[in-house]
């Protein structure tokens, strides 16, 4: 279970007043706001054509991610790279822990990693947080 403090308690009761979605984690990071909503809630998070999370955005004044949730670690895992390509996702798991491997192609490999590699580590984050597992991104021409 994800332990939330009263800053990303206070952001998840802005985000579902804004939205009406229901939010299932919030992470605050110093450059962004980065929120799970339940499964189903994506397109409600969003808004038609991109009314409500355009609202969220100018409320936070930065920028703001929205994930859907999954009760399995490939399914979230594909959540978090949605807009990317993934040509593979396998799951290791050893007596340290789990890793989820993510192949993208060599012409996506900027987009999965995002700006400054803010993607990619917020997907890290997300993926320990609610999973307790680890993310290795690779890429294949």
């Amino acid at each position: 279970m994800v332990e939330l403090d009263n800053d990303s308690l206070k952001c998840i009761s802005i985000f579902e007043g804004i939205t009406g979605a229901q939010v299932a984690d919030c992470l605050i990071t110093p450059d962004s706001f980065v929120f799970v909503v339940s499964t189903g809630e994506m397109g409600r998070a969003i808004g038609k054509n991109g009314s409500s999370i355009n609202r969220v955005r100018t409320a936070f004044k930065k920028p703001v991610y929205v994930y859907e949730d999954s009760q399995t670690l490939e399914g979230f895992v594909k959540s978090l790279f949605a807009d990317t390509p993934v040509k593979n996702i396998n799951i290791h798991e050893k007596i340290e822990g789990k890793t989820a491997y993510v192949t993208v192609s060599e012409k996506d490999r900027g987009q999965a990693i995002g700006k400054g590699g803010e993607r990619v580590k917020t997907a890290r984050a997300m993926l320990q947080r609610r999973f307790g597992c680890d993310l290795k991104l690779n890429s294949k021409a």
